[in-house]
């Protein structure tokens, strides 16, 4: 966690946020009756949104640096790993998470979550991927082989993907799909497909943000980091990346 405590700030300036349909599909017509737990809230990037919508929401982080900047934002946070947090009684409508729950064991985290799920209140996880066009795709791999050592360990080129061929992802393996909810009723997994455009700056800023890259020497990481430079550079300076979001849902019957 002291490697997210370092990049918060990073994080909440460069890390995309979600398309509207994902946040109205979670919360539905009734924002503002309801009360939501977002585990792995981070800077509150999701939370956020969700409380846009008029939606009583708690933050649930074991970063205290990504808690930090969520409090300045008005997101009431608590720092514990969900696994151990104690809600003290409290009950949900939703208890959410937006690309963290792999950090959790599946099972004991989704028994958790459905015990402090009201009758009718759903556990939604979601994610997003994106990708580069193909041919940026190919250009960017042979820049990270150019500059990698031999021997280093396999890097994602894109956002949670390498290429277009990658998608669609299966989530089971991550949320334990479907015996983890054998005490709720899974809802079909949904995807929701967006873009966006980032310019040679916003996406190294971004990759700093990857545990994968932010874990490199340093010397290995600027090596790496002005081939990725170079390489948008010859691509016009910017790039458009397409994005999906998955949301896999569970409702607590009534």
């Amino acid at each position: 966690m002291k490697l997210y405590d370092k990049m918060a700030e990073k994080y909440d300036r460069s890390r995309p946020s979600y398309p509207d349909d994902v946040i109205d599909e979670i919360l539905g017509d009734s924002a503002d009756i309801l009360s939501v737990l977002d585990v792995g809230s981070g800077t509150g990037i999701a939370t956020r949104q969700m409380k846009k919508r008029g939606a009583q929401v708690l933050g649930l982080d074991m970063s205290i640096g990504m808690a930090t900047v969520a409090e300045r934002y008005g997101i009431s946070t608590e720092v514990a790993p969900f696994e151990t947090w104690d809600s003290d009684g409290r009950k949900f409508d939703r208890v959410t998470c937006a690309q963290a729950w792999h950090w959790m064991d599946p099972f004991s985290s989704a028994v958790k979550a459905a015990s402090m799920i009201r009758p009718g209140g759903r556990l939604c996880l979601f994610w997003s991927a994106g990708f580069h066009s193909d041919d940026l795709a190919d250009a960017l791999a042979a820049a990270y082989q150019r500059a990698l050592p031999p021997g280093s360990p396999k890097m994602t080129i894109g956002y949670a993907v390498n290429r277009s061929s990658d998608l669609p992802i299966d989530f089971s393996v991550v949320t334990g799909s479907p015996s983890a909810f054998q005490h709720m009723t899974e809802e079909p997994t949904k995807s929701f497909p967006w873009s966006a455009i980032y310019t040679r700056d916003q996406w190294l800023d971004e990759l700093h943000t990857h545990t994968d890259h932010a874990a490199l020497p340093a010397g290995v990481r600027q090596n790496l980091f002005d081939e990725i430079g170079s390489t948008i550079d010859r691509f016009g300076g910017a790039f458009r990346m397409t994005f999906a979001t998955y949301l896999i849902s569970a409702t607590l019957p009534r």
